[in-house]
């Protein structure tokens, strides 16, 4: 019987190592989980004091991509996905290519939507990709009227929005874009 104690005792102790082992995998993979959670939480800190910090000051995107060196500019190309890429550069080519006026009235419009609680930047960020979505006939068209009813004071828009030409120029999506977007981007009535 005294055979059996230490072969007991080394049963023991190796049936209690890989617990033991699997216990303290989990307690460090549950460090790395809060230390990864932590570290996510700081950046995320940091970036919505950056964030305001842009707003506060006014800045666009593509002012802070003028500001940059061009060690910084390819740094955060080299970054991106080379579909994000081209759409970027698409993008600085076109905004560019417009007239100083147009230049000035697109800032403005990101100062607006950056002014946005979260929730109205969210909503105004699926209305931009309904309009995206659009083809590119109806695109023209709802943008030309959307233009005209930000020029519109609040009862004109009212009484024009319910007109029967409006109506039968636009679907029921068309209209309720119209609709969302002079509310959300439209003078004040």
């Amino acid at each position: 019987m005294n055979f059996m104690r230490p072969f007991f005792a080394i049963a023991c102790l190796a049936a209690w190592m890989p617990a033991a082992t699997v216990f303290a995998q989990n307690a460090s993979r549950q460090e790395r989980a809060a230390a990864r959670a932590a570290a996510a939480e700081s950046r995320a800190a940091r970036r919505a004091v950056a964030d305001e910090e842009r707003a506060k000051n006014g800045d666009t995107p593509l002012e802070r991509w003028n500001r940059m060196t061009p060690e910084e500019r390819r740094r955060a190309l080299a970054r991106m996905p080379p579909e994000r890429r081209r759409e970027l550069h698409q993008k600085l080519r076109q905004f560019r290519s417009l007239p100083p006026a147009q230049r000035q009235q697109l800032r403005e419009r990101y100062r607006a939507f950056r002014q946005l609680p979260p929730e109205q930047q969210s909503h105004a960020r699926e209305l931009f990709r309904q309009f995206n979505a659009l083809p590119q006939d109806r695109r023209s068209m709802v943008r030309r009227e959307y233009e005209r009813l930000r020029s519109m004071s609040g009862p004109e828009r009212g009484a024009h929005i319910n007109s029967e030409a409006f109506r039968s120029r636009f679907t029921p999506v068309e209209q309720q874009m119209l609709q969302d977007l002079a509310r959300t981007f439209g003078r004040s009535p």
